[in-house]
């Protein structure tokens, strides 16, 4: 009992010191031992959210007028994901996402005869809408949107579009069943 309450103080120490730091908190979080390497102001954790230990949320690049990545409410990130920013991704309410996941919104300049590590980053925003899942190992590649009540299973590569409710497997992620016809079985 004594060790539940220690636990429950770290944690809520936690969300007051990433507050302090600028990460936009609304409501209650719960958070393990995370890491917010910096611009702690480009960050936005809804009512709920749950980010097991291990979780990186890293934002690249200046300051701008919104957050570059947004955890809606009641959405659970499990254990070493690293979410990728420097332009947007939005992750909706009511998502559960496994351990070992990747999801970036940008990728490195591949113009030959100028080294990679010096060409500019270039983005598209990530949308995931709320109540998906993504199991473990998944890799979320910018300028994708993964919409309402789709799952995408565990070691997916996902390099396009996935439409709500449908359930998606594989490197590139295909389409393989839908929610609404497991519902029927």
């Amino acid at each position: 009992m004594m060790i539940r309450a220690w636990n429950g103080g770290i944690r809520r120490l936690r969300a007051i010191w990433l507050r302090w730091h600028g990460v936009r908190c609304s409501g209650s979080v719960w958070l393990q031992a995370i890491e917010i390497p910096r611009n702690h102001f480009d960050v936005e954790l809804q009512d709920g959210v749950a980010l097991d230990r291990s979780v990186t949320l890293l934002a690249t690049g200046p300051q701008k007028s919104w957050c570059r990545i947004v955890i809606g409410r009641s959405t659970y990130i499990n254990r070493f994901t690293m979410i990728d920013a420097s332009d947007s991704i939005r992750i909706g309410a009511n998502c559960m996402i496994g351990p070992f996941c990747y999801i970036t919104d940008h990728d490195h300049g591949t113009i030959a005869g100028i080294p990679v590590n010096q060409q500019a980053l270039i983005g598209e925003p990530v949308v995931i809408e709320d109540d998906v899942w993504i199991g473990a190992h998944v890799t979320v590649l910018k300028g994708i949107r993964i919409g309402t009540g789709a799952v995408v299973g565990a070691g997916a590569v996902v390099t396009r579009d996935v439409l709500p409710n449908t359930i998606v497997a594989g490197v590139p992620a295909r389409v393989i069943a839908s929610r609404a016809a497991a519902r029927q079985m």
